[in-house]
């Protein structure tokens, strides 16, 4: 096995989630980006539902399921892995991969160890938090505002933390098709205002405060649709809020899609409700897709959404907010394609993928 060119350094990725969401495909196009760079990249996958992603992206990877904390033979498998590719750097993208990732660092004697998070949190100052954080060479996150909340903690040494925007390739969004037989399949009228959102069906994607929202849309906007693209294990509960709030005829859970393109074709206005997020990867979809925004005050949006530019911001948990927001824009069409406007040249000037790969390759070379 020879050297990368130029010396660029072999990078092993983990990902052990049971579901497909922001960080997993964030993962993929950084593995996807660097390999393409010219390094060696491997991925470890704890589920075939990112396996399947990582083979049909052309990277060599292998299984690995780390188990809990104290999974020994998990922890000696990826020091294995790590001497077998010879690797200079693991990133870890998921909380029990920091802990043993960082402790196979050690044992293999060579990686940089670095965590890669994607949502912004507080992390408790227990043992295991210490650890990881004194382990962990460099913390990658995707938002301002995931930095601040860590560099906060006055635990964590802050220069540690760098930030690297999401990114995203806006000639995946040109000439988007299929919006037409996307609102067939649901039976929506072609001249139905849509509002889409996308996100796994998961407490911080907040969906009922959406649904309630499209409860106060029958008022101001009766004719409008909602869409919610993705699945999750509050299905159930979520079906549960659309029937109370007598809006079973006007919220439509689609499902999970591989590709959401033809969601975002079908749709007029994009809209996140979530409580909690890092940088939103379906904000940059929208964004990319030359769609206007109404999304929630967390983490990532206000660098994806400037105010009365390319969207709204609103307070989270506030149906009557966001209602408001997207009865003002479902009513004035050519806002709504001035706006459209603003997104397409947001995404291609601030969250080029190619800006995302440089950020990531300076921090692993630097």
């Amino acid at each position: 096995m020879t050297d990368p060119p130029g010396n660029l350094p072999r990078i092993l990725f983990t990902n052990g989630s049971r579901t497909w969401g922001g960080t997993e495909h964030s993962a993929l196009r950084q593995a996807v980006g660097l390999r393409d760079r010219g390094c060696e990249v491997r991925v470890l996958w704890g589920h075939e539902v990112v396996g399947e992603r990582v083979r049909e992206a052309g990277l060599p990877g292998a299984r690995l399921r780390l188990r809990a904390d104290a999974d020994v033979a998990g922890l000696w498998r990826l020091v294995r892995e790590l001497r077998a590719h010879r690797a200079d750097v693991l990133i870890a993208t998921r909380w029990r991969e920091y802990l043993l990732g960082g402790l196979a660092c050690r044992l293999a004697g060579r990686p940089r160890m670095v965590c890669h998070l994607s949502l912004r949190v507080s992390p408790r100052a227990d043992l295991k938090r210490r650890l990881i954080f004194r382990l962990a060479d460099l913390v990658i996150v995707n938002a301002e505002e995931i930095r601040d909340e860590l560099a906060g903690c006055g635990w964590i040494a802050p220069e540690k933390i760098a930030v690297v925007h999401n990114g995203i390739d806006p000639a995946r969004y040109e000439d988007l098709a299929g919006g037409p037989e996307f609102r067939r399949e649901l039976g929506i009228p072609a001249e139905a205002p849509l509002l889409l959102n996308v996100g796994s069906l998961t407490p911080q994607k907040d969906h009922a405060t959406l649904v309630r929202a499209a409860a106060r849309l029958a008022d101001t906007a009766p004719e409008s649709r909602v869409v919610i693209v993705g699945e999750g294990f509050l299905r159930d509960e979520i079906e549960g809020e659309i029937a109370s709030a007598g809006v079973g005829g006007r919220v439509h859970l689609a499902g999970f899609r591989r590709d959401i393109r033809p969601a975002l074709a079908a749709a007029d206005v994009f809209v996140m409700s979530s409580d909690n997020e890092g940088m939103p990867w379906v904000l940059l979809d929208a964004l990319a897709a030359g769609l206007p925004v109404v999304a929630t005050d967390v983490s990532g949006t206000r660098a994806c959404v400037e105010e009365g530019v390319n969207g709204q911001v609103v307070p989270p948990r506030d149906p009557a907010a966001l209602a408001a927001a997207c009865a003002g824009l479902l009513a004035d069409g050519p806002r709504r394609a001035d706006m459209g406007r603003a997104s397409r040249r947001l995404a291609a000037e601030r969250f080029d993928e190619r800006r995302m790969i440089d950020g990531i390759l300076q921090l692993l070379t630097g």
